[in-house]
């Protein structure tokens, strides 16, 4: 995947931006230009906008509504794809466009990164200067696992995990630590283990003496169960020895009343028969009571006579008297009528009068005062004031433009007088040119000249090597051949041929040599033909070369001159095209001026104003005439109110003086008519009153009358009822019985009055016995028993105290179930603190096999594409990189010593970590082709170490897109035009 293009919405402040990229692009600027917003854009874009609870920068706009971009990538089998992100929800909306037309979100841009979280890439493909200046602050064995670490996931994570996990080791445990925990909880478990050894040897006594108190408790229980038994028998002996008249009597009463046969007799018949003769004669006292009530009642209402001459008129009375409110509203309303017209009367005489009206008043009604009027009215209004402004404008822009030619034109003059004529122009350019060319063959002959110096100095120094080379040649070939006779001396063939091959060698070498001066002399000859033939005029073009620089200003001056002058001719082409377009709508605009003026008289006519009406106060006349038609038509409808009110005035009036007049009562004025009905309809209704009132209290009293004497025929009925309940003929009889019927019940009463003081077991014990002597020798010996069974108990409580003292002081320390307790809770925490151990532990030994496995697999070809960086950025001094056995990090320089990197210099650890790094990015480009963030890598490193670190960019970008991050010029300076990207520092106002 590369970014060919990115479209920055708003993010930071960053508003509306587009950017073309390059494979290898680099945004250069100053700080605060934006760098950092970009980085992060392109994080936010791919993998989400942080959210508030993440402690990074959402880059929110300030001073824009819209909030994320859109990039434009280039994916391998894909073809160009769109991913936008803009605000929604927490990491914003994200929507993918493919290009055959398909959409998609987080799930196919998750799919286009291969699975990758924003952690991850930042780790690997996000490369900024976090990681280059902690390298500094590292010891021998961190730097190595540091190093490490980042070759195998771009950061120092595995670093900082085995670090956390040895830390959390030796808190927990340390083979000679006193303060760890493990080993604080191994001396208190040890100590716990002592006390409960103790603990066991105490508790061998501690169980007999708890069996002796079990059994001693037992015994204690019994006797006090006996104790409590006999105690319960003596005290019904006392009872009984106390009450023995009492319970005598109540055996001998039982025994009278179960003699007595039951009588059948009703219950409080007695009782009951003295209440109802009591209600009886209350009932017929009542009933008289009534009957003297009711023939009042009947006197009273004989003697009311209602008047019979206004009975039938009484609802006409009562309709007049109903209506003297709505008389008095209308009398009312009449008056206020009437105010109300003489006001708006005045008011449409003023209107007509203010906007001086020639029109009649049955006219008025027919005025235009419609809205489509009043939208005239504002249109024309507003189209005239448009108007009369635009001609405002373009009289001002006349002015302005014609001043403004007059400037052109003043300039054009200077230029013309400035100018050559076009002959002279001819000649001066004819002189430039050929001074140009002469200029050019004195370079040449120059150059021919350095060349010739360097070419005697090569030449010369050749043959002092050749004479060199031949003296050795011929010592060595003297030599060699002398080894050669001797060796065939000795008949050693091979030796001999070894000692005529060298000969030859040396031979061949020697002719080549000269081979070589040879051509170097005759190159050198030719360059001295050459320098020969350009000697020539050599004089003449050093003469004229002071004049040059004279001509070639003046014809540049000239060149410019005539350019402006061109500029200045086509502006005032311009000017004159925008003075006669300015012209032409002013024309126009005074003719539409003229058009809306005529609306607006025709507007004035239909409203009937006078000619000499202002236009200006057109609205506020439209607006008092609306006000005159309302104030006419509302002046006609209360006219038509006060005519209709007198009407129904008149109407009422007429028809109270014709009653009055039938009646022959005087009739004044209305208030007296009112007056005096409501006095005869206060005596008719108050005679009519008394008689519904009588009639009322008549009606009830009747009903109740009725009652009564149902209620004393109920009565009587329950009489004759009780007594032939209890099968008795007359009221004597069942008196008598009732007699028979109390005694049985006092002697009943008595018993059931004993029989609640003495309770069934006392019954039961007083019957087994006959006499009262028998229960006073039974009281004596139970009394001794409980004697000596208080005795027995006291001597086993003693003895149990002193068994529960010699538990106590056994339990004065914590008991042995307690410390087994303690102990095994202990040894529990032990455990699961060793567990937690165990896991740090077992964690750190996972990463460590975890490494090793890394090591042998993945690692080689990470440190192969590592040293192959690591020789680019040193420019070749040191060409390959170890990883030991132990873990340590060696480079090897071109002389063949090996170095560890702790030895390196700073800026050396630097390009180790950056070949690493790379070499990282390089291993995943099977897997991840994705673009390759760099936040100035290179600001520490000199301008040797910078085109180095170029260099590998450039090498790196053949296969991943590179976009490098820089405020420094010396960087910016290794890219041409098209791969940078200035961006300028915002400006604060």
């Amino acid at each position: 995947m590369r970014i060919i293009q990115m479209h920055i919405y708003g993010y930071g402040k960053l508003i509306n931006k587009v950017y073309a990229l390059e494979d290898l692009q680099l945004f250069y600027g100053e700080n605060e230009a934006g760098k950092s917003t970009i980085m992060s854009f392109i994080h936010s874009i791919l993998f989400g906008f942080p959210t508030r609870q993440q402690n990074q920068l959402r880059y929110e706009p300030k001073s824009s509504s819209e909030y994320g971009g859109k990039l434009i990538c280039e994916v391998n089998e894909l073809g160009r794809v769109s991913i936008e992100r803009v605000k929604g929800k927490a990491a914003g909306d994200v929507t993918v466009q493919f290009p055959d037309g398909r959409t998609g979100g987080e799930e196919a841009l998750q799919e286009l990164m291969g699975k990758m979280d924003k952690s991850t890439y930042q780790n690997i493909f996000s490369f900024n200067l976090e990681g280059l200046q902690d390298i500094h602050k590292l010891k021998k064995d961190e730097l190595n696992r540091y190093l490490f670490s980042a070759g195998s996931t771009g950061t120092d994570l595995l670093l900082q995990m085995e670090q956390q996990w040895q830390k959390e080791r030796e808190q927990l445990f340390k083979k000679s630590g006193r303060k760890p925990v493990i080993n604080t909880k191994l001396n208190e478990l040890k100590a716990l283990e002592k006390k409960v050894n103790e603990a066991k040897e105490q508790n061998k006594q501690y169980g007999p003496l708890l069996e002796e108190k079990q059994t001693l408790e037992t015994a204690i229980g019994s006797l006090e169960e006996e104790k409590k038994s006999l105690a319960q028998e003596r005290d019904g002996l006392h009872v009984i020895e106390e009450h023995w008249d009492i319970l005598a009597e109540y055996v001998s009463t039982s025994v009278k009343l179960s003699e007595l046969e039951e009588i059948s007799y009703p219950a409080k018949g007695a009782e009951r028969l003295n209440e109802l003769k009591t209600e009886w004669r209350q009932a017929s006292s009542y009933l008289e009571t009534l009957d003297s009530k009711e023939k009042n009642l009947e006197e009273k209402l004989e003697a009311i006579e209602l008047p019979p001459q206004f009975l039938e008129e009484i609802p006409q009375v009562e309709s007049l008297v109903s209506q003297q409110s709505i008389f008095m509203k209308w009398m009312d309303n009449l008056g206020e009528i009437s105010r109300e017209t003489k006001i708006v009367k005045t008011r449409v005489n003023e209107t007509m009068r203010e906007l001086d009206l020639d029109v009649a008043e049955n006219n008025i009604p027919s005025i235009n005062t419609s809205m489509l009027l009043n939208e005239r009215i504002e249109d024309a209004l507003q189209e005239t004031n448009k108007l009369q402004n635009e001609q405002e404008n373009i009289k001002k822009q006349l002015e302005a433009e014609s001043e403004a030619m007059k400037t052109i034109e003043g300039k054009c003059e200077e230029l013309e007088e400035l100018l050559l004529k076009e002959e002279e122009y001819q000649a001066l350019q004819r002189k430039v040119k050929q001074q140009s060319s002469n200029q050019a063959s004195l370079q040449q002959k120059m150059w021919v000249k350095n060349q010739l110096d360097e070419m005697e100095k090569e030449v010369q120094a050749r043959r002092k090597s050749f004479s060199k080379q031949t003296l050795y040649s011929g010592m060595a070939s003297f030599i060699f051949a002398g080894f050669s006779i001797w060796t065939l001396l000795n008949d050693n063939i091979m030796g001999t041929f070894l000692g005529f091959l060298i000969i030859a060698l040396l031979v061949f070498n020697r002719w080549k040599s000269r081979q070589d001066l040879n051509g170097k002399i005759n190159h050198l000859y030719n360059l001295r033909e050459k320098a020969r033939e350009m000697s020539e005029g050599i004089n003449d073009l050093i003469d004229g070369s002071t004049s040059s620089d004279t001509l070639e200003r003046q014809l540049r001056e000239q060149m410019e001159y005539r350019s402006e002058w061109k500029q200045r001719i086509l502006q005032l082409e311009e000017q004159e095209a925008k003075l006669e377009r300015l012209r032409k709508q002013q024309e126009v605009v005074l003719s539409k001026l003229n058009v809306e003026h005529h609306k607006l008289e025709a507007i004035k006519e239909e409203l009937y104003l006078p000619a000499e009406f202002p236009l200006k106060w057109l609205k506020d006349a439209f607006a008092k005439m609306k006000e005159l038609v309302l104030a006419y038509e509302k002046l006609q409808q209360l006219m038509e109110d006060e005519k209709f009110l007198q009407e129904k005035i008149d109407a009422f009036s007429n028809e109270c003086k014709e009653w009055f007049i039938r009646h022959s009562f005087a009739y004044t004025t209305m208030q007296e008519a009112f007056i005096k009905i409501k006095s005869i309809l206060h005596d008719v209704e108050k005679k009519k009153l008394a008689f519904e009132q009588i009639q009322s209290d008549l009606e009830p009293l009747r009903l109740e009358k009725e009652q009564s004497v149902l209620h004393l025929k109920k009565i009587n009925n329950e009489i004759h009822s009780l007594i032939g309940e209890a099968g008795c003929k007359d009221e004597e009889e069942f008196r008598e019985l009732a007699v028979r019927v109390e005694e049985r019940n006092e002697l009943l009463a008595r018993y059931e009055g004993m029989k609640t003081r003495v309770n069934q077991t006392t019954l039961s014990l007083f019957s087994s016995f006959d006499f009262k002597e028998e229960v006073t020798k039974r009281l004596k010996v139970i009394v001794l028993r409980i004697n000596e069974l208080n005795q027995d108990i006291s001597d086993h409580q003693k003895r149990l105290a002193s068994v529960e003292y010699k538990i106590r002081l056994l339990e004065e320390g914590t008991s042995y179930s307690q410390l087994l307790q303690q102990f095994q809770e202990k040894k529990a925490e032990l455990q699961e603190i060793i567990k937690k151990w165990s896991k740090y532990t077992l964690a750190q030994e996972s990463l460590n096999k975890t490494i090793h496995h890394y090591q042998q697999t993945k690692m080689p070809n990470v440190i192969k594409l590592a040293a192959e960086n690591f020789t680019v950025l040193t420019k070749g001094i040191y060409h390959s990189l170890y990883v030991t056995e132990n873990e340590m990090m060696e480079v090897e320089r071109k002389d063949g010593v090996r170095f560890q990197a702790v030895e390196l210099s700073q800026g050396t650890k630097e390009q180790l970590y950056i070949a690493i790094r790379f070499a990282l990015v390089q291993s995943f480009k099977d897997i991840y082709n994705l673009p390759l963030l760099v936040d100035d890598g290179a600001v520490n490193f000199d301008w040797e170490r910078t085109g180095a670190f170029v260099e590998l960019l450039r090498k790196m970008g053949r296969d991943h897109q590179i976009i490098l991050f820089t405020c420094h010029p010396h960087i910016k300076n290794y890219f041409d035009e098209k791969e940078t990207i200035l961006l300028e520092k915002a400006v604060l106002v």
